[in-house]
């Protein structure tokens, strides 16, 4: 079935109108948390204020916005709804030995969970050259409200890392700070 084109004009409008309130949202915060300066993006489009010495970085999901800062490192922050279309794509992103600790009955959360972190860890990182399966493996976790989950990032020497997460059963929020 063929889309009219006031369907595309519709549909491209309102994912626009998405994008500039997220924009606006997060000037508003930047003004509000960090006055006179202003949002910009390095060669790799990780953000960073202009004038200042700070660590800092966003997500969002449709209504939400997540904002983390660390004052001395790089700092990665994800936000995900629970959304059952993780199974589809999960030979993307997870490694067979993370498959392997899933419990089935209880899959999506898990996914959900895996896929945030490494969102997290790739932004703290901030560069590009970052494969979701070779480069970041999440070591086996129980999945609760709230807790840290251990992983490696293996671009290079093999760093071990925490990412934190909040989850209430429907939207997780990840962070985690690169130490390199």
């Amino acid at each position: 079935m063929q889309k009219e084109s006031s369907q595309i004009y519709a549909e491209n409008s309102i994912k626009n109108s998405a994008r500039e309130l997220e924009k606006s949202s997060v000037n508003e915060i930047i003004k509000i948390l960090h006055p006179n300066t202003q949002l910009q993006k390095d060669d790799y489009g990780k953000p960073y204020l202009n004038s200042e010495n700070l660590n800092m970085n966003y997500s969002h999901a449709k209504n939400l916005i997540f904002w983390g800062e660390h004052k001395s490192l790089k700092i990665g922050v994800d936000i995900e709804y629970l959304r059952p279309q993780l199974l589809k794509i999960k030979h993307k992103f997870c490694r067979e030995d993370e498959c392997d600790f899933i419990p089935t009955e209880n899959e999506i959360p898990y996914l959900l969970a895996i896929w945030s972190a490494k969102e997290a860890i790739y932004k703290a990182y901030g560069k590009k050259e970052v494969d979701f399966q070779k480069h970041m493996q999440i070591l086996p976790f129980e999945i609760g409200s709230e807790g840290v989950i251990d992983a490696n990032f293996l671009l290079g020497k093999p760093t071990k890392m925490n990412v934190h997460y909040l989850f209430d059963g429907e939207i997780i929020n990840c962070w985690t700070i690169f130490p390199g």
